[in-house]
């Protein structure tokens, strides 16, 4: 049987756990009100812009490959081609920080004799790929003829895209052509819900992205004096979101 003393003790108890339950919930009804109140008092919309601007920088990744029965060998042969591609590129006006080595590959290859089921050691092929970087868009043909006639026995790619310079510039007009949709798309639906834009809440660059134009997607034109290369233009995208406050 339960004492006047464990009695109260048990009341007591209770109560204290009925007034952490009340507080828990008023709690919980204030967090709900106050995002409910900011989420009616704003309006957030985001703006898409494309742009399309001409390339000023190009890319190309001429690839050196030689092939010997001992590494050493193929080595030595890659080393000479590639003083001899990088030789030459550097008299067309290419310095140091314009080339680098991407790519530096050693591997052995193989032959499978189907008469004893083996695989037979034939060598090994190694393979430096140099990207050549140049301002010069005008030269990017020339520059491949360069390297091929001095050593180089494959192009992996040539790409047309934008310097860091270029791209601050262009990022600047198209942020604020998206920024100009965002403002639109507000005021647009803001008069839809009769309500009045007021004063910008926040504003946060969703994305900026552009798409290099690659070359070797296309067949180069090739004439008897040299190859030539057309780039075209390159997209440019950005996206922005703004809140604005609702009178």
């Amino acid at each position: 049987m339960m004492t006047d003393k464990n009695n109260t003790l048990l009341i007591v108890l209770i109560a204290g756990i009925l007034l952490i339950a009340v507080i828990m919930v008023l709690n919980s009804g204030q967090t709900k009100i106050i995002n409910t109140s900011q989420q009616q008092n704003a309006i957030t919309v985001s703006g898409n812009a494309k742009l399309d601007t001409e390339p000023d920088m190009a890319e190309i990744y001429a690839r050196i490959e030689t092939f010997s029965e001992n590494a050493q060998d193929a080595k030595d042969e890659n080393a000479k081609l590639s003083d001899s591609v990088i030789k030459a590129l550097k008299k067309e006006g290419i310095n140091d920080k314009e080339i680098e080595t991407t790519g530096f590959f050693l591997s052995p290859r193989y032959r499978y004799d189907r008469d004893t089921e083996e695989s037979i050691l034939e060598g090994y092929t190694l393979s430096h790929i140099l990207k050549v970087t140049t301002n010069d868009i005008d030269k990017a043909g020339k520059l491949v003829d360069v390297a091929v006639d001095n050593g180089a026995n494959g192009v992996d790619s040539v790409t047309f895209t934008l310097s860091k310079e270029k791209q601050k510039e262009i990022s600047g007009l198209a942020l604020a052509h998206a920024a100009e949709v965002a403002q639109e798309r507000a005021k647009a639906l803001a008069s839809s819900l009769k309500v009045n834009l007021g004063k910008v809440v926040s504003v946060q660059e969703s994305s900026f992205d552009f798409i290099a134009y690659d070359a070797t997607a296309k067949t180069f034109a090739v004439e008897e004096a040299a190859t030539q290369i057309i780039p075209e233009n390159v997209e440019v995208s950005a996206r922005v979101t703004v809140s604005y406050e609702i009178k």
